[in-house]
C-alpha cells in the first residue's frame, strides 16, 4: 500500500481544499520521435524533468469489479491533430504510463504509476477516446516449461 503525502491526506480529511489531484499521461511508441505528455489543466506541469503539456482531457479508474480485466477509459478533446495523426501511424500497443500527482507538489506521486497500452483509439471530429490497459502482464509466458506427462506426470 502506498504511503499517501502529508499534504495530500489534509486535503482528503478537509472539509474543503485548494488542492487539485491531477492524471499526467505519457504517451510512447518506437516510430515517435519524443513521447507525448499531457496534464488536464492551464498550465504546464514539470515532473520527474520532463514538461506536460495542457490538454482536455479525462481519464477513470477502473470499476471496482471482480470480473473482466481493470481498464482505465480515457478521452481527450480532438483539438490537437498531432495526437490524431500519431495515432494512425500506429498499429500495435502505445505504452502509456500514467501518474496522480498534486499540482502544488507536482514531484510526488500520489497514485501510480501505472505502466499501461493503449491498443486501440476512436475518434471523430471532437473527441479522442480509447481504453489503457494491463495486457502486457497477461501476456507474459508463465513459465518456460511444458506440461507434458514427461515433466508433469501427475497432470495426466
Amino acid at each position: 500500500m502506498r504511503a499517501l503525502s502529508p499534504v495530500f491526506l489534509a486535503a482528503l480529511h478537509g472539509q474543503e481544499s485548494g488542492e487539485v489531484l491531477l492524471p499526467l499521461v505519457k504517451l510512447e511508441h518506437a516510430s515517435w520521435p519524443d513521447s507525448l505528455r499531457f496534464v488536464p489543466d492551464w498550465q504546464e506541469i514539470t515532473h520527474g524533468g520532463e514538461i506536460y503539456s495542457p490538454f482536455a482531457f479525462e481519464i477513470a479508474l477502473p470499476d471496482d469489479e471482480a470480473e473482466g480485466l481493470p481498464v482505465l477509459r480515457w478521452q481527450a478533446d480532438a483539438v490537437s491533430q498531432e495526437l490524431i495523426q500519431r495515432l494512425r501511424q500506429v498499429t500495435d500497443p502505445i505504452a502509456a504510463r500514467v501518474v496522480w500527482v498534486l499540482a502544488s507538489q507536482p514531484d510526488t506521486v500520489e497514485a501510480g504509476p501505472f505502466e499501461l497500452e493503449i491498443r486501440a483509439a476512436d475518434y471523430d471530429a471532437t473527441t479522442v477516446r480509447g481504453t489503457m490497459g494491463v495486457e502486457p502482464i497477461l501476456d507474459a509466458p508463465f513459465s518456460a516449461k511444458a506440461m507434458t506427462p514427461k515433466t508433469c506426470p501427475g497432470l495426466f
